[in-house]
């Protein structure tokens, strides 16, 4: 899909399902779009920055190694909640891929290839395995 006129003005997205925005959709990148205390879930799916309470982003690399904690500890603690929330992203994201491109998405093509199953992983497992947790987790070790 080529750029639309949703992308124009963000800068490019670092989240891979970006590439093929449905119609309407914001990139990564417009970040805030969901209004405040609202998460884009997309965040777990890159290792770039963090997007604030407020929609600001903070670059990881920039960030306090006491911000980075907190932000790991957040997570942690909501862990569950993120993990049913991108388990029904995924799923919907699924079924629109099919319908509106005729093709699966990316995760339905990693469980084919192989990869785990939403029900052979644990909410810790999955979190632990996000882009943005391992980028994290390096960033304090």
């Amino acid at each position: 899909m080529t750029d639309s006129p949703s992308r124009s003005g963000f800068p490019p997205s670092p989240v891979p399902s970006d590439a093929r925005l449905w119609p309407g959709e914001l990139p990564f990148t417009a970040f805030g779009h969901l209004g405040p205390d609202r998460l884009d879930l997309r965040v777990f799916d890159q290792d770039l920055a963090w997007i604030d309470r407020t929609g600001r982003p903070h670059l990881l690399a920039e960030m306090s190694e006491e911000y980075v904690s907190n932000v790991i500890a957040f997570l942690v603690e909501l862990r569950e909640q993120y993990f049913v929330d991108t388990q029904r992203r995924w799923f919907i994201q699924s079924l629109g891929d099919q319908l509106l491109f005729g093709e699966p998405g990316c995760d339905v093509i990693a469980v084919a290839a192989g990869g785990p199953t939403w029900g052979e992983m644990s909410a810790e497992t999955w979190l632990e395995a996000t882009p943005l947790m391992r980028a994290l987790r390096r960033r304090v070790a």
